[in-house]
């Protein structure tokens, strides 16, 4: 452990050495100089003023000693005894040279922004299957997994995905439901893009997509083993203008045909499927009568139970 001198120290150190030089203190008695015998006041004076000096020394050295076995390797000046003359700390006027204070320390595996922020997962859910989600369109995300038989406009988990953002919902084996795309108020509309799943007791599992109700969203799926379902495509800036509506932050959601009983939903339904086509994505309730290459449901009975999926711009 290295020992620094204090300026106070080296002040008193110096004062010593001053007052024996010029014989204010001998080796033997501490009284005599080189000319010869000092008595009387002044002498007492003198070594009055040597262990005055010796005292304060000495409280510098303690002070020292036990800044350095509290904080080794500190050069910090003790502030215990200051030269005469010298201001107090607390005296001198502030520089706006002062160092901000210390942020506390944490890990970035604790940290919440790891959870939210850049490319880093959010989880929410619980069970065996897994539907991984990026969200790969231009705004913010807020997605919802709706359990059958629940609430349609209060999720049972979401998670938040900025753009470029991947999380994962999860469920258990003999639950069933679908994920959705909540608008930009954070509200849950009927109207949205579905990503359809159920499993079964032994996890096997039926994924679809749909647009029966609207289309708020481009969604994706993929099995990993070969097996997709829906489109990244962004088609809404084209669709006829009676077949599109957009909520508060001019998010647009493409009509859906759902039964068909008004011009809007014959004139949306009719625009997807122009651009769609009919085999990857249910945009009538009865596609899965469809003949295998343009029925929705490719991804029936799929041993995998993790997916992959997108959510884009609709």
């Amino acid at each position: 452990m290295s020992t620094s001198i204090t300026p106070d120290t080296q002040s008193l150190i110096q004062e010593l050495m001053a007052a024996m030089q010029s014989g204010s203190l001998s080796s033997g008695t501490g009284s005599a100089n080189g000319a010869g015998q000092s008595s009387g006041p002044q002498n007492t004076q003198e070594e009055a003023k040597l262990a005055e000096v010796f005292q304060e020394l000495m409280a510098l050295l303690k002070q020292g000693n036990k800044e350095g076995s509290t904080s080794p390797g500190s050069a910090t000046p003790s502030p215990a005894i200051s030269p005469a003359g010298a201001p107090s700390a607390s005296a001198i006027p502030a520089t706006g040279n002062t160092l901000p204070a210390a942020a506390p320390a944490s890990s970035d595996a604790s940290s919440p922004a790891a959870a939210t922020s850049g490319t880093s997962s959010v989880n929410a859910g619980d069970g065996p299957n897994t539907t991984t989600i990026t969200n790969t369109s231009n705004h913010d995300e807020k997605i919802g997994q709706f359990l059958n038989g629940g609430s349609t406009t209060q999720p049972t988990a979401e998670i938040d995905l900025k753009p470029g953002q991947t999380g994962t919902l999860k469920y258990q084996n003999g639950q069933g439901g679908y994920d959705a795309e909540a608008d930009s108020s954070g509200n849950f509309q009927s109207t949205a893009s579905r990503l359809e799943f159920y499993a079964d007791a032994k996890g096997v599992n039926n994924d679809d997509v749909s647009y029966i109700d609207g289309r708020n969203a481009s969604i994706k799926v993929s099995d990993g083993n070969g097996k997709t379902a829906g489109d990244s495509k962004s088609i809404a800036s084209d669709a006829p203008s009676n077949a599109v509506t957009k909520d508060a932050g001019g998010r647009a959601t493409v009509t859906g045909w759902y039964d068909g009983s008004t011009q809007d939903m014959k004139d949306g339904g009719a625009y997807m499927e122009s651009n769609l086509g009919t085999g990857n994505a249910y945009l009538h309730p009865d596609d899965d009568r469809n003949a295998t290459s343009s029925n929705p449901m490719t991804m029936a009975q799929d041993a995998s139970q993790h997916y992959t999926a997108d959510f884009g711009n609709a």
